[in-house]
């Protein structure tokens, strides 16, 4: 039992116990000795998108009691999602098997404060309890009650994460959805940098508004010269509405 939102407590599938899992961070070029241990109920499986590995060897449902490792080394820097693909992967991706998989450049990155942002989308049925659970029509049907950053919705716009005005902002974003693209915008504010998937070879500059489509993910920086507080959202305001957005207090 997760909370999603204020008084929704919402029956999960989980990495770990949280929702996202844990955010595993390696250098490029590092050797990863990775393990899942199913202790759940049902099979489940991992899918670690910056690892080029034989789907049809390591990605296989794991049954309940059992383990899986294998080895792989990161050949390209960059943000990462990784996710449960168990059948229907939909259904798993949807419950919470999600989390962010970085891979910093072999030199890594200049300094920073960095954030990890993580959208996805909840699809909340209530049950006679009182508790919530999957709502299959509604996911079917894509339409989320909640689509948030990292698990809970609104909250850091309840809580604003704070950062100082005139240093370095690294912001590491990730979309699971199931469904919805993220459209993230910072408003006051424009990305200095922009790299898709996090790669520094896919370098842009001066960016309003950046798409990061389910299964995708990307790292903006930005340098906010005033103090004051600017909302981040996804200017797709239907979905910043049911939870999506939060705000950057900038402190002198």
């Amino acid at each position: 039992m997760i909370t999603i939102a204020p008084g929704v407590a919402y029956h999960a599938w989980t990495f770990n116990g949280t929702v996202p899992g844990p955010v595993l961070r390696v250098r490029q070029g590092q050797l990863v000795h990775f393990t899942l241990v199913n202790n759940g109920t049902m099979a489940h499986s991992i899918d670690i998108h910056a690892a080029q590995i034989p789907w049809s060897v390591y990605y296989q449902p794991v049954a309940v009691g059992k383990s899986l490792s294998f080895d792989f080394t990161p050949q390209y820097p960059g943000v990462y999602v990784y996710h449960c693909g168990a059948p229907p992967p939909l259904y798993h991706i949807a419950n919470g098997m999600y989390g962010v998989f970085i891979v910093d450049p072999a030199n890594g990155w200049d300094p920073a404060q960095e954030i990890v942002l993580m959208q996805s989308e909840f699809y909340a049925g209530q049950n006679p309890d009182g508790s919530y659970q999957l709502d299959t029509k509604a996911l079917l049907s894509q339409q989320p009650t909640y689509v948030v950053f990292n698990g809970y919705a609104n909250q850091y716009r309840d809580n604003p994460i704070t950062v100082k005005a005139n240093q370095k902002i690294r912001i590491f974003i990730a979309n699971i959805g199931p469904v919805e693209f993220s459209a993230f915008h910072v408003i006051g504010a424009l990305f200095s940098d922009y790299y898709a998937d996090g790669d520094p070879a896919n370098h842009q500059v001066g960016n309003q508004t950046i798409t990061v489509p389910p299964g995708g993910a990307a790292m903006v920086e930005l340098t906010i010269p005033a103090a004051g507080k600017y909302p981040f959202v996804t200017h797709s305001f239907v979905n910043a509405s049911s939870g999506a957005i939060g705000v950057l207090n900038v402190v002198p």
